[in-house]
């Protein structure tokens, strides 16, 4: 009889918990209260106001394919952990729309809804590449800076974020994006934690083979 081994199963888990507290963080802190996000969900919000191209189409395009290049350093199973990680955020995240707001607005209290905002990425995030993956195309680009060139993933976080959210400033208003930075920062410490950036971690996300056992 043949069992998985219990470091999939453990990897799978922590993504399908990952992305469905992501989900939740996103929808009831973030698309509630007004806070924006940086990185390629940033990038892609961007495009749509300046170009009019729908997110539908470049999140496939961008994320996938920094999904496949990730696959390329991290293994295949990097990229199948990945694309159950953004089944799992777009299926939660339709039942959270259809049951509605679980969590009371703080709208008139940004810097609550920033930090909200920033522990529920964080913790999502940092729970679905702690299992292996990645939550969208932004994470591989941390993991890619944190295995390639030694740095810590909040760092590269923080910079991608940062780039798009200056950028994002054409058609945002100030306000937005000062709380948006606030919400980054905390979320970029939170997966830099979760994810246990340090020496003897950095080879967390690597290929996993096929792992089964008989019995």
């Amino acid at each position: 009889m043949r069992y998985i081994k219990n470091g999939t199963l453990k990897s799978i888990l922590l993504i399908i918990i990952g992305a469905t507290i992501l989900s939740f963080g996103s929808y009831n802190f973030n698309y509630q209260n007004n806070v924006t996000e940086g990185g390629v969900l940033g990038l892609l919000l961007l495009l749509q106001h300046v170009f009019n191209i729908s997110p539908s189409i470049t999140s496939v395009v961008i994320d996938f394919s920094l999904f496949t290049i990730g696959s390329k350093f991290f293994g295949k199973k990097f990229l199948l952990y990945s694309i159950l990680s953004t089944i799992t955020f777009s299926s939660t995240y339709k039942i959270w729309e259809k049951i509605g707001f679980l969590v009371s607005s703080f709208t008139n209290n940004m810097l609550i809804a920033s930090i909200l905002a920033g522990i529920g990425v964080g913790v999502g995030v940092g729970l679905v590449v702690r299992g292996g993956g990645a939550s969208g195309g932004d994470d591989v680009i941390a993991l890619l800076g944190n295995k390639l060139l030694k740095l810590k993933v909040n760092h590269v976080y923080l910079a991608t974020d940062a780039i798009v959210l200056l950028m994002s400033l054409v058609y945002l208003d100030i306000k937005q994006v000062f709380f948006s930075i606030i919400a980054v920062t905390i979320s970029g410490k939170i997966i830099s934690i979760i994810y246990k950036d340090d020496e003897d971690n950095k080879d967390n996300i690597e290929e996993i083979d096929d792992e089964i056992i008989y019995e």
